[in-house]
């Protein structure tokens, strides 16, 4: 999916809708910004409220998890949803 947007004063461009609804960026979200041989990539950053609730362990009986095991589930899950 190849975009066009315009620079605007202070540098601040528009995503076109089709690219925020495809990559889920709403907005409040963060973007990394990383700049690779004269390309800029925007890369969604993963915050600790996106893991909201995925501590519940409401009616389910399993070992408890370390968050180190919580957060690498949920990473994990989360890219396979982009897949």
């Amino acid at each position: 999916m190849d975009e066009i947007v315009k620079v605007m004063a202070r540098g601040l461009i528009a995503l076109p809708s089709d690219v925020r609804k495809k990559l889920g960026v709403k907005e409040g979200d963060i973007l990394k910004v990383e700049v690779k041989d004269k390309e800029v990539v925007l890369k969604k950053e993963r915050r600790i409220y996106d893991l909201k609730g995925a501590l519940s362990q409401k009616g389910k009986k399993t070992e408890p998890k370390s968050f180190g095991e919580v957060l690498a589930q949920e990473l994990k899950r989360k890219q396979g949803e982009k897949g």
